[in-house]
């Protein structure tokens, strides 16, 4: 709490001393006592006890701000005002711990960069020790020393003018990096962070373009497209593809799988109801049967996953002379004729289900419908 009458810290102004006071005047104006000296302007803090708040004439040293929409201004030794457009917070980094400047006045026409004492030591729970040669910011608690600089001039800079730019570096004002802006913003493209920092001027230290983000790697990564295939078989049986779905809810002939055989040659499809994964076998046999003795051929290959119904046939496919090629595991992209006529084949399904207004339990039927009627329309050379 602030006293509106003399701008004490602590109590109301109902309660201030200073109304009977004939001869106040009201509270001090903003001030900074060593804002225009003969030394130059020049990047380092310096303490000063007669300022009445942080000021900075960089704009780059805060690292968060907003705009300041009061009238007041900053007046110095000579009683000039200066406008203040900013307002913000930064950090000063230290060997042993952070040094927080909390409410910096940004005021372009400011010669120095000034630290008010009182806040400082206010902000931080610590306290100065100035001595002739050097000063000292402690904790209050442990007597920590938080800070310690030298006099040089009579001024007592946080950061000496003669130490390297490195040192200025890792004990000045922190700005963060583009990159940590990334992380900052969700790992958002670089087009995106640039916008963010720009339209509200925030300050950061530009990277290479060749920063790479392990994280975004890692978490948007897309799997290749596989190569769409353009081979295909000269003639009936040279390929068949091959696969199982389910389970599906019973039907009303207790199945829950259907087995599906492509021809490669002219994408005709048989498809078989099985209740159990067990018949799998028998139905190859049947399907064998059926169409080596309709085209008078043998099936030369059958291309399935190497699922467990399938690792069973192998030995049979072998002993009878049948290449058995095998998808890779998670790769049903390999199989991909037998999942695009599988999707085909649910879709019209389905399609015919819902026209009918009949429940999901005769799927049975409408997909031997479904197959029935997507072969009438299949042709050589439609993929």
């Amino acid at each position: 709490m602030f006293c509106q009458l003399c701008g004490k810290e602590g109590h109301a102004i109902i309660k201030c001393f200073t109304r009977f006071n004939t001869s106040f005047s009201g509270p001090p104006q903003k001030s900074a006592s060593s804002a225009i000296t003969s030394y130059g302007l020049d990047s380092n803090w310096y303490l000063d006890s007669g300022a009445t708040d942080h000021i900075t004439s960089e704009l780059e040293k805060l690292t968060t701000m907003d705009r300041y929409n009061g009238g007041d201004q900053v007046h110095a030794a000579n009683a000039n005002g200066m406008n203040i457009t900013h307002i913000g917070h930064t950090t000063l980094l230290t060997p042993s711990s952070q040094v927080h400047l909390k409410n910096i006045l940004y005021v372009p026409n400011s010669h120095k960069n000034l630290v008010y004492v009182h806040q400082l030591t206010h902000d931080n729970n610590a306290y100065n020790e100035f001595y002739p040669t050097h000063f000292s910011l402690k904790e209050q608690s442990m007597k920590k020393t938080l800070l310690q600089g030298r006099c040089e001039e009579g001024l007592y800079p946080l950061l000496s003018s003669s130490r390297s730019s490195s040192n200025k570096e890792a004990n000045g004002a922190v700005k963060s990096s583009k990159s940590l802006w990334h992380h900052r913003l969700g790992h958002a493209s670089s087009p995106i962070v640039r916008q963010v920092l720009s339209r509200n001027n925030i300050f950061f230290v530009n990277e290479s373009n060749n920063h790479v983000c392990n994280a975004c790697q890692q978490g948007k990564c897309h799997q290749l497209p596989y190569p769409r295939s353009t081979s295909m078989s000269a003639s009936p049986l040279d390929l068949i593809f091959s696969d199982v779905r389910g389970p599906a809810p019973a039907s009303v002939g207790r199945n829950q799988y259907y087995l599906s055989f492509i021809d490669d040659h002219n994408n005709f499809v048989w498809v078989y109801l099985l209740r159990h994964k067990s018949q799998v076998f028998q139905s190859f046999q049947d399907f064998q049967q059926l169409v080596e003795r309709k085209f008078d051929r043998k099936i030369k290959a059958i291309q399935t996953d190497w699922g467990g119904k399938y690792q069973a046939l192998s030995p049979f496919f072998k002993r009878v002379g049948i290449t058995h090629l095998v998808s890779y595991p998670h790769a049903h992209q390999q199989n991909g004729s037998a999942e695009r006529k599988h999707r085909h084949i649910v879709e019209v399904g389905l399609s015919l289900l819902a026209h009918s207004s009949m429940p999901l339990k005769f799927w049975n039927e409408a997909f031997l419908t479904a197959v029935f009627l997507i072969n009438r329309f299949t042709f050589k050379g439609h993929r």
